[in-house]
């Protein structure tokens, strides 16, 4: 006999299902663990080395953690800003995309992926030919004149920690919650992906 009392799941067990990963679809755990750590040992070492050349500071001197919206002199140089939350999507949807098209790569090694990655994006985006491609004017609020370097690693870790968190879930949560961060920071501090390649563009 069924129980007619017993209220209906707010959630079909199919439409639950799709929503995460089952474990034999998460990449393995170990396989190239050396190999990609010592990759990304070098690839953060790399970026600190760059950082210094580039005359980076190793923080702001502001006392504060988090820079707010209102507070847009202090992006980047604080360790989390509204941009971490970009670092973060970066790192979930590409340890998303790595897993989809290699699917036999472990865990570190996709996590070695999103750092060098993310290394790579770091250092591109502090070097002086690119903060002048965002051809910011001298008086605007949102003007980036490169990162210090305990923000730049936290948006590294930003990443990493984004990727952790996507990859048990299916590829179209992770792609709806890329999508609504774009809208929240375009609407929140008025920049995102979209308005930094249109910046970008039309410089």
């Amino acid at each position: 006999m069924t129980d007619e009392n017993r209220p209906a799941p707010l959630i079909s067990d199919e439409r639950s299902a799709s929503l995460t990963l089952d474990a034999s679809k998460l990449p393995r755990p170990y396989g190239r663990g050396r190999q990609a750590v010592a990759l990304i040992v070098l690839a953060l070492l790399g970026k600190l080395v760059m950082l210094l050349i580039l005359g980076r500071p190793l923080n702001c001197d502001c006392g504060q953690i988090w820079a707010m919206p209102d507070q847009a002199g202090l992006n980047s140089q604080t360790v989390l800003d509204p941009y971490s939350l970009l670092h973060l999507v970066f790192g979930a949807v590409l340890a998303k995309l790595v897993f989809w098209k290699r699917p036999d790569w472990p865990l570190w090694t996709i996590m070695a992926a999103v750092v060098v990655s993310g290394t790579v994006w770091e250092i591109a985006e502090n070097l002086p030919v690119t903060i002048d491609m965002f051809g910011y004017s001298s008086g605007d609020p949102l003007a980036y004149h490169g990162d210090s370097i305990v923000n730049s690693f936290s948006d590294t870790a930003a990443a990493v920690f984004g990727a952790a968190l996507a990859l048990p879930l299916a590829g179209w949560v992770v792609a709806a919650i890329a999508v609504a961060v774009e809208l929240l920071l375009t609407l929140w501090v008025g920049d995102g992906y979209v308005i930094g390649l249109w910046r970008v563009l039309t410089s």
